[in-house]
């Protein structure tokens, strides 16, 4: 039987004005391992995201459909297909904005920080070659803006598969290497590990992510949070070793809809 939710009656983060619902577990879990001071900056760590599934016609995927991974991009009539290093970048992601609103609405935990029409596109460079994090583009299509009456393919980019997603609302928490959760327990660096292990065990990770934490061993991008993750698996893409993509954001830009100076990550496995 699934773990009763909890209301978290520590107060708003910094990105919510409502309590976060956790597990009954996972708050004992904190409360366990942390002191009346320590234990509800913990709480107010935790952040909301949608958990993406595909829709793979069984049945099983929930909530709201929100676009698709792969496929062919609804690019506006006067945008060119962006490019990375002279080469055409891959289409990641096409979602739309209205309905990862719906499907954050539905848990009435607080505002939804995305923009609330149109859809949004994510690019990255899928030969990985830059570790900087430039490989990457995100574009907001505002609702009725012109588009291309068939979308162009590349010939020398095979598009992914078109897979369409749905999303739900998801808890996410940080693991041991966010600063956030380490700089908590200064003295003490275990607390941290245990909290981020306790967080495992009581939260799913979905195989695509919109905002939260990270999920994954990607190098973190400092001052930045993800704003897309997704598995290479999620996507049928084959990427070598690379088995996760992520784009990454600053809350600044988060709050001004300012998708131009997104980052790109990569796990490797």
């Amino acid at each position: 039987m699934a773990e009763p939710l909890l209301t978290d009656p520590a107060g708003p983060a910094d990105d919510r004005s409502l309590p976060l619902p956790m597990p009954y577990g996972m708050y004992a879990a904190i409360r366990a391992r942390a002191d009346e001071r320590t234990a509800p900056l913990v709480d107010r760590l935790l952040r909301s995201s949608l958990a993406l599934t595909p829709d793979t016609g069984d049945g099983t995927a929930e909530g709201p459909t929100v676009g698709r991974l792969g496929g062919l991009p609804a690019l506006p009539a006067a945008e060119e297909w962006p490019e990375y290093a002279g080469r055409p970048m891959q289409l990641l992601a096409q979602l739309d904005c209205a309905g990862l609103a719906e499907a954050h609405a539905a848990r009435d935990v607080g505002r939804w920080p995305l923009p609330a029409d149109g859809l949004l596109l994510f690019f990255h460079d899928d030969w990985f070659s830059d570790f900087t994090g430039q490989g990457c583009r995100v574009l907001h299509v505002p609702a009725g803006a012109p588009l291309r009456p068939e979308p162009a393919g590349r010939d020398e980019l095979a598009p992914l598969p078109a897979v369409p997603v749905r999303a739900r609302w998801a808890l996410s928490a940080p693991s041991y290497q966010d600063r956030e959760l380490e700089d908590i327990f200064p003295d003490d660096f275990m607390i941290a590990l245990d909290l981020a292990s306790d967080f495992r065990d009581h939260l799913t990770r979905p195989d695509v992510r919109v905002l939260g934490w990270c999920d994954t061993d990607t190098g973190r991008h400092e001052g930045h949070r993800p704003l897309l993750q997704v598995e290479s698996s999620a996507a049928g893409a084959d990427w070598g070793e690379a088995v996760n993509a992520s784009f990454w954001i600053t809350d600044e830009d988060l709050v001004a809809g300012r998708f131009d100076r997104v980052r790109h990550g990569v796990e490797v496995a």
